[in-house]
């Protein structure tokens, strides 16, 4: 049986984020508030480049 590797947050906001693996090495993210949810289908290429962004972020934020 196959684990599929889930990750959910829940920010001070109270939006709900989770991520999933998705077919062929692909990722499906999800966010959930009050007011409605919001899903998209990444590439492995576009998950990728996500995190890279989110990285430059939080690295530019620790050199300040």
């Amino acid at each position: 049986m196959k684990v599929e590797p889930e990750t959910i947050i829940k920010t001070e906001d109270g939006v709900r984020v989770s991520v999933s693996d998705w077919d062929d090495g692909g990722a499906w993210l999800h966010l959930q508030g009050r007011n409605g949810s919001m899903s998209a289908v990444l590439t492995r290429d576009e998950a990728q480049r996500l995190v890279a962004g989110l990285q430059a972020i939080l690295n530019a934020e620790v050199a300040a």
